[in-house]
Protein backbone atom coordinates (compact mmCIF):
# COMPACT_ATOMS: atom_id res chain seq x y z
CA UNK A 1 0.00 0.00 0.00
CA UNK A 2 1.19 3.60 -1.01
CA UNK A 3 1.40 5.34 2.65
CA UNK A 4 3.50 7.72 1.16
CA UNK A 5 -0.09 9.15 0.29
CA UNK A 6 -0.65 10.10 3.68
CA UNK A 7 1.70 9.38 6.14
CA UNK A 8 5.81 9.92 5.20
CA UNK A 9 8.27 7.03 5.36
CA UNK A 10 11.03 8.20 6.75
CA UNK A 11 14.93 6.68 6.00
CA UNK A 12 15.04 3.31 8.75
CA UNK A 13 17.65 3.12 11.16
CA UNK A 14 18.86 -0.70 11.48
CA UNK A 15 20.42 -1.95 14.51
CA UNK A 16 24.06 -0.91 15.05
CA UNK A 17 23.50 1.72 12.13
CA UNK A 18 25.07 4.82 12.75
CA UNK A 19 22.52 7.90 13.11
CA UNK A 20 23.32 9.90 10.01
CA UNK A 21 22.77 13.69 10.80
CA UNK A 22 22.47 16.82 8.15
CA UNK A 23 23.06 20.54 9.46
CA UNK A 24 21.59 22.55 6.94
CA UNK A 25 24.25 25.67 7.42
CA UNK A 26 23.58 29.49 6.27
CA UNK A 27 23.70 32.20 9.39
CA UNK A 28 26.41 32.04 11.13
CA UNK A 29 25.56 34.36 14.20
CA UNK A 30 23.16 31.65 14.51
CA UNK A 31 25.70 29.02 15.18
CA UNK A 32 24.94 29.66 19.32
CA UNK A 33 21.50 27.89 18.93
CA UNK A 34 23.59 24.83 17.16
CA UNK A 35 27.04 24.68 18.84
CA UNK A 36 26.90 22.68 21.75
CA UNK A 37 24.29 20.03 19.99
CA UNK A 38 26.76 19.77 17.23
CA UNK A 39 29.31 19.19 19.41
CA UNK A 40 27.26 16.59 21.22
CA UNK A 41 27.10 14.96 17.88
CA UNK A 42 30.63 14.74 17.37
CA UNK A 43 31.34 13.27 20.47
CA UNK A 44 29.03 10.24 19.87
CA UNK A 45 30.80 7.36 18.28
CA UNK A 46 27.15 6.29 16.85
CA UNK A 47 26.17 9.74 15.35
CA UNK A 48 28.18 10.35 11.95
CA UNK A 49 27.38 14.58 11.23
CA UNK A 50 27.91 16.82 8.36
CA UNK A 51 27.81 20.37 7.78
CA UNK A 52 26.19 21.08 4.14
CA UNK A 53 26.39 25.10 3.33
CA UNK A 54 23.68 26.15 1.74
CA UNK A 55 25.42 28.91 -0.66
CA UNK A 56 22.60 29.37 -2.95
CA UNK A 57 20.20 31.61 -1.46
CA UNK A 58 16.69 32.31 -2.46
CA UNK A 59 15.75 36.32 -2.17
CA UNK A 60 16.99 36.99 1.71
CA UNK A 61 21.21 37.08 1.30
CA UNK A 62 22.12 39.32 3.91
CA UNK A 63 22.57 36.90 6.70
CA UNK A 64 23.70 34.30 4.35
CA UNK A 65 26.84 35.54 1.72
CA UNK A 66 29.88 34.94 2.96
CA UNK A 67 28.61 33.07 6.48
CA UNK A 68 31.24 30.16 5.04
CA UNK A 69 33.95 31.95 6.38
CA UNK A 70 32.81 31.88 10.08
CA UNK A 71 33.67 27.74 9.99
CA UNK A 72 36.90 28.11 7.82
CA UNK A 73 38.31 30.37 10.91
CA UNK A 74 37.18 27.77 13.48
CA UNK A 75 38.63 24.79 11.79
CA UNK A 76 34.74 23.34 11.64
CA UNK A 77 34.54 20.77 8.24
CA UNK A 78 31.90 21.47 5.84
CA UNK A 79 31.13 20.70 2.41
CA UNK A 80 28.91 22.90 -0.26
CA UNK A 81 25.41 21.77 -0.31
CA UNK A 82 24.01 19.94 -3.16
CA UNK A 83 21.54 17.49 -3.45
CA UNK A 84 23.65 15.11 -4.98
CA UNK A 85 26.05 15.13 -1.94
CA UNK A 86 23.24 15.08 0.40
CA UNK A 87 21.38 12.34 -1.14
CA UNK A 88 25.02 10.27 -0.99
CA UNK A 89 24.97 10.77 2.74
CA UNK A 90 21.36 9.96 3.06
CA UNK A 91 20.72 11.17 6.33
CA UNK A 92 18.63 10.35 8.92
CA UNK A 93 17.78 13.31 9.90
CA UNK A 94 18.84 17.15 8.57
CA UNK A 95 18.73 20.14 11.26
CA UNK A 96 17.09 23.62 9.48
CA UNK A 97 18.44 26.84 10.84
CA UNK A 98 15.62 29.90 9.44
CA UNK A 99 12.45 28.82 9.37
CA UNK A 100 11.98 31.28 6.28
CA UNK A 101 12.01 28.57 3.89
CA UNK A 102 11.30 30.01 0.44
CA UNK A 103 12.73 33.17 1.16
CA UNK A 104 16.35 31.91 2.24
CA UNK A 105 16.30 28.71 -0.02
CA UNK A 106 16.06 27.32 -3.88
CA UNK A 107 14.14 24.18 -4.65
CA UNK A 108 16.26 21.34 -4.24
CA UNK A 109 16.86 22.76 -0.37
CA UNK A 110 13.59 23.00 0.75
CA UNK A 111 12.60 21.30 3.85
CA UNK A 112 9.67 19.81 2.35
CA UNK A 113 11.36 18.42 -0.66
CA UNK A 114 13.93 16.73 2.04
CA UNK A 115 11.23 15.46 3.84
CA UNK A 116 9.70 14.19 0.46
CA UNK A 117 13.57 12.31 0.39
CA UNK A 118 12.48 10.42 3.40
CA UNK A 119 14.59 13.00 5.80
CA UNK A 120 13.59 13.88 9.02
CA UNK A 121 13.47 17.97 9.31
CA UNK A 122 14.50 19.05 13.01
CA UNK A 123 14.51 22.75 13.71
CA UNK A 124 15.70 24.70 16.64
CA UNK A 125 14.62 28.07 17.34
CA UNK A 126 17.54 30.61 16.58
CA UNK A 127 16.16 32.91 18.55
CA UNK A 128 13.77 32.62 21.25
CA UNK A 129 9.45 32.86 20.52
CA UNK A 130 9.52 36.26 21.93
CA UNK A 131 6.73 38.28 20.98
CA UNK A 132 3.08 37.19 21.45
CA UNK A 133 1.42 39.60 18.21
CA UNK A 134 -0.87 37.90 15.49
CA UNK A 135 2.40 39.11 13.87
CA UNK A 136 4.90 36.66 15.78
CA UNK A 137 2.21 33.71 16.09
CA UNK A 138 2.24 33.02 12.35
CA UNK A 139 6.26 33.52 12.53
CA UNK A 140 6.73 31.24 15.54
CA UNK A 141 4.22 28.78 14.65
CA UNK A 142 3.58 28.56 10.96
CA UNK A 143 6.51 28.78 8.82
CA UNK A 144 7.08 26.38 6.68
CA UNK A 145 10.19 24.53 8.67
CA UNK A 146 8.19 24.62 11.84
CA UNK A 147 5.24 23.34 9.58
CA UNK A 148 7.24 20.52 7.85
CA UNK A 149 9.15 19.48 10.85
CA UNK A 150 9.69 15.75 12.96
CA UNK A 151 10.84 17.62 15.90
CA UNK A 152 10.99 21.23 17.17
CA UNK A 153 12.93 22.02 20.28
CA UNK A 154 11.70 24.98 22.50
CA UNK A 155 13.33 26.07 25.78
CA UNK A 156 10.57 25.86 28.54
CA UNK A 157 7.29 23.89 28.82
CA UNK A 158 5.55 27.34 29.36
CA UNK A 159 6.58 27.99 25.57
CA UNK A 160 5.55 24.65 25.18
CA UNK A 161 2.07 25.38 25.81
CA UNK A 162 1.69 28.00 23.12
CA UNK A 163 3.03 25.59 20.45
CA UNK A 164 0.00 23.31 21.51
CA UNK A 165 -2.56 26.41 21.00
CA UNK A 166 -1.26 28.04 17.83
CA UNK A 167 1.34 25.69 16.03
CA UNK A 168 -0.79 23.27 13.47
CA UNK A 169 2.73 20.58 14.03
CA UNK A 170 2.30 21.20 18.06
CA UNK A 171 2.87 17.08 17.99
CA UNK A 172 6.42 17.64 17.03
CA UNK A 173 7.24 20.11 20.28
CA UNK A 174 9.64 18.88 22.96
CA UNK A 175 10.77 21.39 25.65
CA UNK A 176 14.28 20.03 26.48
CA UNK A 177 16.22 23.51 26.18
CA UNK A 178 17.95 25.56 23.45
CA UNK A 179 21.97 24.39 22.69
CA UNK A 180 22.86 28.54 22.80
CA UNK A 181 21.92 28.65 26.84
CA UNK A 182 24.17 25.48 27.26
CA UNK A 183 27.52 27.94 26.48
CA UNK A 184 26.33 30.06 29.03
CA UNK A 185 27.50 27.36 31.77
CA UNK A 186 30.90 28.04 30.87
CA UNK A 187 31.19 31.70 29.64
CA UNK A 188 35.19 31.55 30.36
CA UNK A 189 36.10 29.95 27.26
CA UNK A 190 34.49 33.04 24.81
CA UNK A 191 37.45 35.62 25.40
CA UNK A 192 37.29 38.52 24.49
CA UNK A 193 41.05 40.26 23.98
CA UNK A 194 40.51 42.56 20.95
CA UNK A 195 37.57 43.89 22.93
CA UNK A 196 39.01 44.40 26.32
CA UNK A 197 42.18 45.80 24.72
CA UNK A 198 39.75 48.74 23.13
CA UNK A 199 37.71 49.34 26.04
CA UNK A 200 41.42 50.05 27.84
CA UNK A 201 39.73 49.27 31.34
CA UNK A 202 36.86 51.09 30.81
CA UNK A 203 33.20 49.44 31.74
CA UNK A 204 31.81 48.00 28.95
CA UNK A 205 27.99 48.90 27.86
CA UNK A 206 26.49 46.62 25.18
CA UNK A 207 24.03 48.68 23.45
CA UNK A 208 22.15 45.53 21.59
CA UNK A 209 19.49 46.98 18.42
CA UNK A 210 16.96 44.59 16.72
CA UNK A 211 16.67 46.26 13.27
CA UNK A 212 13.73 48.79 12.73
CA UNK A 213 10.33 46.39 12.98
CA UNK A 214 7.15 46.98 11.40
CA UNK A 215 3.80 45.00 12.17
CA UNK A 216 0.25 44.75 11.38
CA UNK A 217 -2.50 44.91 14.35
CA UNK A 218 -5.39 44.34 11.58
CA UNK A 219 -5.20 47.21 9.23
CA UNK A 220 -3.14 49.27 11.89
CA UNK A 221 0.97 49.26 11.38
CA UNK A 222 2.48 49.56 14.41
CA UNK A 223 6.69 50.10 14.82
CA UNK A 224 7.38 47.42 18.07
CA UNK A 225 10.96 48.72 18.27
CA UNK A 226 12.06 51.99 19.87
CA UNK A 227 11.90 55.18 17.19
CA UNK A 228 14.92 55.46 16.07
CA UNK A 229 15.03 59.66 16.54
CA UNK A 230 15.46 58.58 20.32
CA UNK A 231 18.80 56.32 19.36
CA UNK A 232 19.98 59.23 17.33
CA UNK A 233 19.34 61.61 19.95
CA UNK A 234 21.47 59.12 22.61
CA UNK A 235 24.29 58.74 19.71
CA UNK A 236 24.70 62.61 19.93
CA UNK A 237 25.24 62.53 22.99
CA UNK A 238 27.96 59.34 24.22
CA UNK A 239 30.68 61.87 23.99
CA UNK A 240 29.08 62.65 27.80
CA UNK A 241 30.00 58.90 28.64
CA UNK A 242 34.01 58.58 27.72
CA UNK A 243 34.56 56.44 31.20
CA UNK A 244 32.52 53.92 29.27
CA UNK A 245 33.54 51.92 26.33
CA UNK A 246 30.12 51.49 24.17
CA UNK A 247 29.71 48.18 21.81
CA UNK A 248 27.00 48.75 19.40
CA UNK A 249 25.32 45.81 17.96
CA UNK A 250 22.95 45.86 15.33
CA UNK A 251 21.07 42.93 13.57
CA UNK A 252 22.42 42.08 10.72
CA UNK A 253 18.61 42.99 9.23
CA UNK A 254 19.45 46.13 10.10
CA UNK A 255 20.85 47.24 6.71
CA UNK A 256 18.63 44.79 4.53
CA UNK A 257 17.34 46.19 1.32
CA UNK A 258 13.64 44.56 2.97
CA UNK A 259 12.99 47.19 5.89
CA UNK A 260 11.05 50.11 5.52
CA UNK A 261 12.70 52.97 3.31
CA UNK A 262 12.02 56.38 6.03
CA UNK A 263 13.35 53.92 8.77
CA UNK A 264 16.69 52.73 6.80
CA UNK A 265 17.56 56.45 5.70
CA UNK A 266 17.39 56.84 9.92
CA UNK A 267 19.44 53.66 10.69
CA UNK A 268 21.94 55.37 8.19
CA UNK A 269 22.16 58.37 10.14
CA UNK A 270 22.47 56.66 13.31
CA UNK A 271 25.47 54.80 12.31
CA UNK A 272 26.66 57.36 10.63
CA UNK A 273 27.15 59.24 14.05
CA UNK A 274 28.36 55.86 15.81
CA UNK A 275 30.88 55.10 13.70
CA UNK A 276 33.21 58.14 14.70
CA UNK A 277 32.97 58.17 18.33
CA UNK A 278 35.90 56.99 19.96
CA UNK A 279 34.40 55.33 22.89
CA UNK A 280 32.10 53.30 20.55
CA UNK A 281 32.72 50.53 18.77
CA UNK A 282 30.30 48.76 16.43
CA UNK A 283 30.33 44.62 16.34
CA UNK A 284 29.41 42.98 13.48
CA UNK A 285 31.13 39.84 14.57
CA UNK A 286 29.11 36.55 14.05
CA UNK A 287 29.27 35.48 17.54
CA UNK A 288 27.12 37.84 19.37
CA UNK A 289 28.69 36.08 22.84
CA UNK A 290 32.16 37.47 22.70
CA UNK A 291 30.22 41.04 23.58
CA UNK A 292 27.70 39.83 24.96
CA UNK A 293 29.57 37.96 27.70
CA UNK A 294 32.55 40.76 28.61
CA UNK A 295 29.35 43.15 28.91
CA UNK A 296 29.31 45.14 32.20
CA UNK A 297 25.95 46.66 32.04
CA UNK A 298 23.42 45.92 28.51
CA UNK A 299 20.73 48.33 26.75
CA UNK A 300 18.72 46.00 24.52
CA UNK A 301 15.50 46.04 22.76
CA UNK A 302 13.50 43.31 21.74
CA UNK A 303 16.07 40.46 20.30
CA UNK A 304 16.88 36.97 21.05
CA UNK A 305 19.57 38.15 23.18
CA UNK A 306 17.57 39.92 25.41
CA UNK A 307 17.42 36.46 26.87
CA UNK A 308 20.92 35.72 27.36
CA UNK A 309 20.96 38.81 28.83
CA UNK A 310 19.45 37.88 31.97
CA UNK A 311 22.29 35.47 33.00
CA UNK A 312 25.13 37.72 33.17
CA UNK A 313 24.19 39.03 36.73
CA UNK A 314 24.49 43.14 35.53
CA UNK A 315 21.97 45.25 35.15
CA UNK A 316 19.60 45.81 31.92
CA UNK A 317 17.82 47.96 30.41
CA UNK A 318 15.08 46.93 28.13
CA UNK A 319 14.16 49.74 24.94
CA UNK A 320 10.72 49.50 23.86
CA UNK A 321 8.46 51.72 21.59
CA UNK A 322 7.08 54.65 23.43
CA UNK A 323 3.56 54.46 21.33
CA UNK A 324 2.79 50.56 21.42
CA UNK A 325 4.46 47.91 23.89
CA UNK A 326 4.64 44.57 21.96
CA UNK A 327 2.63 41.88 24.07
CA UNK A 328 5.25 39.18 24.98
CA UNK A 329 5.01 35.81 25.66
CA UNK A 330 4.11 34.75 28.91
CA UNK A 331 7.53 32.65 29.14
CA UNK A 332 9.59 35.33 28.20
CA UNK A 333 7.82 38.13 30.03
CA UNK A 334 8.46 36.48 33.67
CA UNK A 335 12.00 37.98 32.78
CA UNK A 336 11.64 40.58 30.66
CA UNK A 337 9.59 42.11 33.63
CA UNK A 338 12.42 42.46 35.72
CA UNK A 339 14.73 44.23 33.42
CA UNK A 340 14.47 48.41 33.70
CA UNK A 341 12.32 49.89 31.58
CA UNK A 342 12.95 52.41 28.48
CA UNK A 343 11.63 54.05 25.67
CA UNK A 344 13.38 57.14 24.81
CA UNK A 345 17.32 58.88 25.61
CA UNK A 346 16.20 60.05 28.74
CA UNK A 347 15.63 56.49 29.78
CA UNK A 348 19.21 55.40 28.49
CA UNK A 349 20.84 58.65 30.39
CA UNK A 350 19.25 57.66 33.79
CA UNK A 351 20.34 54.36 33.77
CA UNK A 352 23.81 55.06 32.62
CA UNK A 353 23.90 57.65 35.83
CA UNK A 354 22.34 55.00 38.48
CA UNK A 355 25.03 52.54 37.04
CA UNK A 356 27.92 55.24 37.44
CA UNK A 357 27.03 55.24 41.03
CA UNK A 358 26.14 51.88 41.69
CA UNK A 359 22.75 52.04 42.07
CA UNK A 360 21.63 49.04 39.95
CA UNK A 361 22.54 46.09 42.39
CA UNK A 362 18.64 45.93 42.96
CA UNK A 363 18.22 45.66 39.80
CA UNK A 364 20.55 42.61 39.13
CA UNK A 365 19.46 40.62 41.99
CA UNK A 366 15.89 41.51 40.93
CA UNK A 367 16.52 39.84 37.49
CA UNK A 368 18.38 36.64 39.14
CA UNK A 369 15.22 36.22 40.80
CA UNK A 370 13.10 35.82 37.85
CA UNK A 371 15.75 34.17 36.08
CA UNK A 372 15.06 30.96 38.22
CA UNK A 373 11.25 31.31 37.44
CA UNK A 374 12.07 31.39 33.79
CA UNK A 375 14.95 28.92 32.49
CA UNK A 376 14.00 25.36 33.87
CA UNK A 377 16.88 23.40 31.34
CA UNK A 378 19.61 25.94 31.97
CA UNK A 379 22.07 23.03 32.80
CA UNK A 380 24.57 23.56 29.95
CA UNK A 381 23.55 20.36 28.74
CA UNK A 382 20.80 21.13 26.14
CA UNK A 383 22.33 20.16 23.12
CA UNK A 384 22.68 16.50 24.65
CA UNK A 385 19.09 16.19 25.51
CA UNK A 386 18.24 17.01 22.26
CA UNK A 387 20.49 14.43 20.69
CA UNK A 388 19.34 12.13 23.07
CA UNK A 389 15.74 12.27 21.80
CA UNK A 390 16.79 12.23 18.26
CA UNK A 391 18.35 9.40 18.67
CA UNK A 392 15.68 7.65 20.54
CA UNK A 393 13.13 9.00 18.37
CA UNK A 394 14.98 7.91 15.11
CA UNK A 395 16.35 4.49 16.03
CA UNK A 396 12.42 3.53 17.34
CA UNK A 397 10.18 1.64 15.23
CA UNK A 398 7.96 3.94 13.59
CA UNK A 399 4.20 2.51 12.51
CA UNK A 400 3.14 2.51 8.85
CA UNK A 401 -0.45 2.68 10.45
CA UNK A 402 -2.22 5.15 9.06
CA UNK A 403 -4.24 7.24 12.28
CA UNK A 404 -7.68 8.40 10.99
CA UNK A 405 -10.30 10.78 12.91
CA UNK A 406 -13.78 11.31 11.49
CA UNK A 407 -14.84 14.34 11.74
CA UNK A 408 -18.97 14.35 11.81
CA UNK A 409 -20.15 11.49 13.95
CA UNK A 410 -23.51 10.98 11.96
CA UNK A 411 -25.52 8.34 9.72
CA UNK A 412 -22.71 8.92 6.86
CA UNK A 413 -19.88 8.58 8.78
CA UNK A 414 -21.35 5.07 10.05
CA UNK A 415 -22.23 4.55 6.34
CA UNK A 416 -19.58 4.46 4.64
CA UNK A 417 -17.33 3.25 7.80
CA UNK A 418 -19.19 0.53 6.94
CA UNK A 419 -18.86 0.28 3.17
CA UNK A 420 -14.68 0.80 3.29
CA UNK A 421 -14.96 -1.97 6.03
CA UNK A 422 -12.18 0.21 7.53
CA UNK A 423 -12.81 -0.59 11.12
CA UNK A 424 -11.31 -4.49 9.56
CA UNK A 425 -8.16 -2.84 7.78
CA UNK A 426 -4.84 -3.55 9.75
CA UNK A 427 -3.52 -0.75 7.91
CA UNK A 428 -5.77 1.89 9.50
CA UNK A 429 -6.54 3.06 13.13
CA UNK A 430 -9.82 5.28 13.51
CA UNK A 431 -8.33 7.53 16.55
CA UNK A 432 -11.73 9.54 17.49
CA UNK A 433 -15.05 10.78 16.46
CA UNK A 434 -15.46 14.17 16.64
CA UNK A 435 -18.68 16.16 16.10
CA UNK A 436 -19.46 20.15 16.67
CA UNK A 437 -22.76 19.28 18.51
CA UNK A 438 -21.90 19.11 22.09
CA UNK A 439 -24.77 16.54 22.70
CA UNK A 440 -22.57 13.70 21.29
CA UNK A 441 -19.48 14.88 22.98
CA UNK A 442 -18.35 11.71 25.63
CA UNK A 443 -20.60 9.50 23.77
CA UNK A 444 -19.56 6.17 21.34
CA UNK A 445 -20.81 6.07 18.19
CA UNK A 446 -20.32 2.75 16.20
CA UNK A 447 -18.26 1.89 19.37
CA UNK A 448 -15.72 4.66 18.61
CA UNK A 449 -15.40 7.58 21.29
CA UNK A 450 -16.51 11.20 19.98
CA UNK A 451 -14.66 13.93 21.45
CA UNK A 452 -14.97 17.79 21.17
CA UNK A 453 -13.27 19.41 18.15
CA UNK A 454 -11.02 21.18 21.18
CA UNK A 455 -9.30 17.78 22.07
CA UNK A 456 -8.57 17.32 18.46
CA UNK A 457 -5.54 19.76 19.31
CA UNK A 458 -4.41 16.68 21.56
CA UNK A 459 -4.64 13.72 19.22
CA UNK A 460 -2.02 12.75 16.92
CA UNK A 461 -3.32 12.03 13.81
CA UNK A 462 -2.59 11.67 10.00
CA UNK A 463 -5.87 12.29 8.84
CA UNK A 464 -8.87 13.94 9.78
CA UNK A 465 -12.05 12.76 7.04
CA UNK A 466 -14.95 15.60 7.10
CA UNK A 467 -18.14 13.17 6.44
CA UNK A 468 -19.75 15.98 5.15
CA UNK A 469 -21.39 17.21 1.95
CA UNK A 470 -22.56 20.89 2.56
CA UNK A 471 -20.70 21.32 5.73
CA UNK A 472 -17.19 20.66 4.48
CA UNK A 473 -15.73 24.50 3.77
CA UNK A 474 -17.23 25.46 7.70
CA UNK A 475 -15.92 22.88 9.40
CA UNK A 476 -12.51 22.65 7.59
CA UNK A 477 -12.61 26.75 8.28
CA UNK A 478 -13.28 25.79 12.12
CA UNK A 479 -10.26 23.31 12.14
CA UNK A 480 -7.75 25.01 10.31
CA UNK A 481 -8.36 28.58 11.59
CA UNK A 482 -9.82 28.41 15.12
CA UNK A 483 -7.95 25.20 16.23
CA UNK A 484 -4.67 25.68 14.19
CA UNK A 485 -5.11 22.24 12.92
CA UNK A 486 -2.49 21.04 9.80
CA UNK A 487 -4.75 22.11 6.71
CA UNK A 488 -3.05 19.00 4.42
CA UNK A 489 -4.19 16.68 7.11
CA UNK A 490 -8.25 17.61 6.23
CA UNK A 491 -9.79 15.67 3.40
CA UNK A 492 -13.23 15.12 2.23
CA UNK A 493 -14.96 12.00 2.60
CA UNK A 494 -15.44 11.00 -1.23
CA UNK A 495 -11.74 11.97 -2.07
CA UNK A 496 -10.84 9.41 0.95
CA UNK A 497 -13.13 7.20 -0.28
CA UNK A 498 -11.87 7.12 -3.97
CA UNK A 499 -8.46 6.98 -2.80
CA UNK A 500 -8.56 4.58 -0.24
CA UNK A 501 -10.49 2.53 -2.77
CA UNK A 502 -7.62 2.56 -5.20
CA UNK A 503 -5.12 1.52 -2.39
CA UNK A 504 -6.93 -1.73 -1.66
CA UNK A 505 -7.72 -2.45 -5.09
CA UNK A 506 -3.44 -2.18 -6.01
CA UNK A 507 -3.13 -4.19 -2.76
CA UNK A 508 -5.18 -6.82 -3.95
CA UNK A 509 -3.08 -6.74 -7.38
Amino acid sequence: MPFGLWKHKYVSCGDGEKIRIAIMYQVASYWPTIESFYEACTEDAGVDVRIFYVRETSVETVQVVGSDGFLLERGIPFEVYSEYALRNFNPHAALYQPPYDVAYRNPDALSWHLREMGIRIVYIPYGIEIADTQDARWNHFHTLVVRNAWRIYTFSDAMREDYIKYCPNRHAVRAVGIPKFDSLSHRERITAPALKRAAAGRKIILWKMHFPKLIYEGIHQRQVTPELDEYIRFAEETEQYREFCFVVMPHPMFFSHTIDRKLSEKAKQLFGLLKDRENVLVDHADDYRISLYHADAVIIDRSAVMIEAGFLDVPVLYMKNADYEEPLTRAVKILTDSYEQGTGCDDIKNFLERFREQKLTAVTERIRKARHKFLPHGTGECGKRILADMKEGISGSESNVIRIIFFGAGYICAHYMDQLDIKNNKAFEIVCLSDNSSSKWGTRWCGIEVVPPNELKYTEADLIVVASDQYFMPIKKGLVYDLYLQEEKIIRLDVFSELYRKMKKEDNV
